[in-house]
């Protein structure tokens, strides 16, 4: 078909736009008779051969049918290059693609499709997508060839975590480094990367950019003081007196502090500088042998009655017998559930129950233990011993040894 463009200009009359029109009428009329009765070639070619067809059709399909050319359901005809009136020696033809197997290669899955026409057609008709990051062996405006195989390469998902935000990359093949340049994110000099820049990637992985600096600082912290033990003969064994108390000291420090990602990783000693000397605590334990004086009460326990010529006004009974000595553990507990301490003493139960308060002197009068409470089980009950004397330490204990005691019952106890 031809189509004409007519202008219409310089008419001033509704009669003469009339008579312009039905004249302009007959000519395209008459144009279209003449194209259409005229004939033209066109070079029809199929199956590696070129029939020329002399014809006035201006419909491809009949043409084809005047060169006695079938189309298959999946055959392909081509008119880029057919315009109706041109003559073949002007490159005027119509080519058919025959349908042919084709074999697509998706990343090792395996698809086969009978198409004719452009590689495009064949992903269509596999109903398969060549993405812009996807590699393929050719491109998709190629006509299908015979044994054709078409081999698509996937591209994978990268993730990438930088600057507190992630994105996602279309990743063919490469290392780390590639994908960060292809994302436009560059590395300062300290900042750091996992996996490393020259890591060949593969699906699944994950690429984490770490914003690194280092700042320096000053803290004021503590110095903590220590405690100095050593030993005095002007102490008793046994006691103990601080000489000195500790006291805490400062200094200022310089760190230079890792930040990553704007919090501190690490942190490393610079330089410190001793602001105010830690001061020791200095605690002395005696060495001191406490000597058992001759007539002065040992035990702890203050004399709550009164006496006469160093004996108590109210006795209830007296018994004699021998005595022994011992000692315990600072806290420890007797078997009356009172602390083990000067003025606690062990006995007998079934003869001197426990709470009863004595006072015990020895038999010759040159030592006096004092008064005291019964407290504790000994361990001599049955070998003859009636009580067990409780001393601070091990020397006085020694010094005791066993002496015969009179035991002066100054309240019997409840049990």
């Amino acid at each position: 078909m031809v189509k004409n463009d007519v202008k219409q200009s310089g008419f001033t009359s509704v009669p003469g736009r009339i008579v312009a029109v039905i004249f302009l009428s007959l000519i395209v009329v008459g144009t279209i008779i003449a194209s259409a009765m005229s004939n033209y070639t066109v070079n029809v070619i199929v199956d590696g051969q070129t029939i020329k067809v002399t014809t006035s059709e201006q419909s491809a399909r009949v043409i084809l049918e005047q060169a006695g050319v079938t189309l298959g359901e999946k055959d392909w005809l081509d008119t880029s290059s057919f315009t109706v009136g041109k003559n073949a020696k002007r490159g005027n033809q119509l080519v058919i693609k025959r349908a042919m197997p084709v074999t697509i290669d998706d990343n090792g899955d395996i698809t086969e499709v009978l198409i004719a026409g452009t590689v495009a057609d064949a992903l269509e008709e596999a109903g398969l997508t060549c993405r812009p990051a996807d590699k393929m062996n050719y491109k998709e405006t190629d006509f299908l060839v015979e044994k054709m195989t078409i081999k698509i390469t996937r591209a994978f998902t990268v993730d990438v975590i930088a600057d507190g935000k992630q994105q996602e990359a279309e990743f063919l093949s490469g290392t780390v480094a590639d994908v960060l340049s292809s994302l436009n994110i560059t590395l300062g000099e300290e900042d750091e990367v996992s996996p490393s820049l020259t890591t060949e990637l593969k699906a699944g992985n994950t690429v984490r950019v770490y914003r690194v600096t280092y700042e320096e600082r000053t803290a004021t912290e503590p110095i903590r003081f220590e405690t100095i033990h050593k030993t005095s003969a002007q102490v008793y064994k046994g006691e103990t007196k601080v000489e000195q108390e500790g006291k805490t000291g400062t200094k200022d420090v310089v760190y230079r502090d890792k930040l990553v990602d704007g919090k501190v990783s690490k942190s490393i000693k610079l330089s410190e500088k001793v602001i105010e000397p830690a001061q020791n605590k200095i605690v002395v334990s005696g060495t001191k042998i406490r000597v058992l004086a001759t007539g002065s009460q040992l035990s702890a326990i203050p004399m709550p009655y009164a006496l006469q010529d160093n004996i108590p006004v109210n006795v209830i009974t007296t018994i004699t017998g021998n005595s022994t000595a011992y000692y315990a553990a600072p806290g420890k507990g007797t078997a009356s559930g009172r602390l083990a301490q000067s003025g606690h003493v062990a006995v007998d139960p079934r003869q001197i129950p426990y709470g009863s308060e004595l006072y015990i002197v020895t038999t010759d009068g040159k030592y006096v233990y004092g008064y005291c409470v019964a407290a504790d089980t000994g361990g001599f009950v049955g070998n003859g011993t009636i009580v067990d004397l409780y001393f601070n330490t091990y020397d006085e204990c020694v010094q005791w040894g066993n002496k015969q005691v009179c035991i002066y019952v100054l309240k019997w106890g409840n049990g």
